[in-house]
């Protein structure tokens, strides 16, 4: 279970975020809208570890983010966390395959057979065994964004953090990602949360919660629905 309580954010005199609170269980998905400004980006830095907060708790499957120092951040964000930008940030001069890889590199040793058998899992879930010998610029952006889905989750986290993941994406690529989130969810009890600007892609979110000057304006879920 992932837990923010009363979490906030001030960039000098500046609030982003003010007493967010919600929790995300195992097998859901949450989406996060709001207007540009409004915090969301910031809340998923936070979560993610790649920023810090000024007040509050975290609780990620029981540890508070407030007993973690700088290196057992580091640590626990590579176990813990898989992400997936806007930009799909792949590296071009490695094939499709080495970028999906690539979290398994900086984690050091060598390969298991069970790193292995996820690995083919995974792409074979992913629908891109047939591109993994190519590089990213010979693949479409669909694809590209599906082996940064791929290079997220090949540590096997405990939570995916998506941060605008459809922004670059047609609207067909878009429902696409989006589909395949509601899959990982429900055939790997994968917790995600993903912020978004486009409404259209929350129909089947189990939470929606809609940031406006930094304050949950709205939560909306099945269990209220």
């Amino acid at each position: 279970m992932l837990e923010l309580k009363n979490i906030s954010k001030s960039y000098g005199t500046q609030l982003i975020l003010d007493n967010i609170s919600f929790t995300i269980n195992n097998n859901e998905l949450i989406s996060i809208l709001g207007p540009s400004g409004s915090g969301k980006s910031t809340l998923l830095q936070i979560i993610g570890l790649l920023t810090n907060y000024n007040s509050g708790e975290i609780y990620l499957d029981g540890t508070p983010y407030s007993s973690l120092d700088n290196q057992e951040q580091n640590i626990f964000r590579n176990q813990k966390m898989g992400f997936v930008f806007q930009f799909h940030n792949l590296l071009g001069e490695f094939t499709c395959e080495e970028n999906i890889k690539f979290p398994l590199f900086i984690r050091g040793g060598n390969f298991s057979k069970e790193d292995q058998e996820f690995f083919h899992k995974l792409v074979n879930k992913l629908g891109i065994t047939d591109i993994l010998k190519k590089y990213p610029s010979q693949v479409s952006g669909g694809e590209q964004q599906r082996i940064a889905v791929a290079r997220a989750l090949i540590n096997r986290p405990s939570i995916l953090l998506a941060d605008e993941p459809t922004g670059n994406l047609d609207k067909s690529n878009a429902e696409n990602l989006y589909n395949l989130f509601l899959e990982l969810k429900r055939d790997w009890n994968q917790r995600i949360i993903m912020v978004t600007h486009n409404e259209a892609l929350t129909y089947e979110s189990d939470q929606v919660i809609i940031l406006n000057s930094g304050k949950i304006q709205l939560t909306k879920s099945d269990k209220m629905s």
